[in-house]
């Protein structure tokens, strides 16, 4: 029988690494558990991710108007909670939105007439569910369904249930540094640190959350480079207007549910200040830290929700 150890391995999923840390495991078991995350998660990416031309998503996005097409359990899934989402946060957050999203990739200005043309693709008005059987049908030309925002956030809420079920007691899950379930304790310590880099200065933390249990995710109109050196600009676009965030910002959330705390940080950067109150009046149980770079200065703001009292 082998020494329990500290297993770590990686694989390539929504357009991402995904690192697997299993400690306290007898090598042979922590394989076998990584192997099952590996298939789960690339089970879901066939489903769900536009990155896969063979996916479920990216077949039901060459649909026509006035088709009715049969949705698969787990795109479906994943389309409800996003409509949950898209009608808590009053529209502030919308995965019809590609047809924008696409035309900022393209370009660094677009012309207004542009803009108006991709937009009459986009809103959940452009869709018809049949609810009793799991169909949909675009009313639109055009439209395209984009699940990126909450897409590994919701694999790791996958994940989490089938590590308890297999008995894994500790464990960090993550895609790169953006979204990362911790279960139990760091070898060294009670619970995980997790930090969030400064941005500016990629070897400083702007935050650092205690996680055991729960996840951490992080999205920001700014990521850092992929030679360490500097800031580089991420576009998010507000389906308001379908312009552009400004600023350089980045949001982080800690919860209970890693696709809850995308749906959070996405529409944090986009909502204005008396909206995000509006909404916090709706959650439990989330730290959210925004960072705000400015050119002499990186500004936080710490944001606890506690948890509900059940009585």
């Amino acid at each position: 029988m082998t020494e329990p150890t500290i297993f770590s391995d990686t694989f390539l999923a929504f357009g991402s690494h995904c690192d697997v840390v299993l400690p306290n495991l007898e090598a042979d078991t922590a394989k076998n558990i990584f192997q099952k995350i590996k298939a789960d998660i690339e089970q879901l990416e066939s489903t769900i991710s536009r990155f896969s031309l063979l996916s479920d998503i990216h077949e039901l996005n060459q649909t026509g108007k006035d088709v009715w097409v049969e949705v698969p359990d787990e795109l479906w899934e994943i389309l409800t909670i996003a409509i949950d989402f898209n009608q808590m946060s009053q529209g502030a957050f919308d995965v019809t939105m590609f047809p924008v999203q696409s035309l900022w990739i393209e370009k660094e200005d677009v012309e207004e007439s542009e803009l108006e043309e991709s937009l009459q693709k986009c809103g959940f008005d452009k869709i018809e569910l049949d609810l009793e059987n799991k169909q949909l049908r675009f009313k639109e030309d055009g439209v395209e369904l984009d699940f990126g925002a909450i897409e590994k956030g919701f694999a790791l809420d996958l994940v989490k249930p089938l590590l308890i079920d297999l008995g894994v007691k500790d464990a960090i899950i993550s895609f790169e540094e953006d979204v990362v379930l911790a279960l139990g304790n760091h070898p060294a310590g009670t619970e995980w640190p997790l930090g969030i880099r400064n941005q500016q200065q990629p070897n400083e933390f702007a935050h650092v959350f205690e996680v055991s249990g729960q996840t951490v995710y992080t999205t920001g109109t700014v990521y850092i480079r992929d030679d360490g050196e500097g800031m580089k600009a991420r576009k998010t676009i507000s389906p308001a207007t379908g312009l552009p965030v400004e600023g350089k910002r980045t949001v982080s959330v800690k919860a209970d549910s890693a696709t809850m705390g995308a749906f959070i940080a996405n529409i944090w950067l986009i909502l204005p200040e008396n909206d995000k109150a509006i909404i916090s009046n709706q959650l439990s149980n989330v730290e959210i830290l925004e960072v705000e770079y400015t050119d002499d200065d990186v500004k936080t703001k710490a944001t606890i929700i506690e948890k509900e009292d059940p009585s």
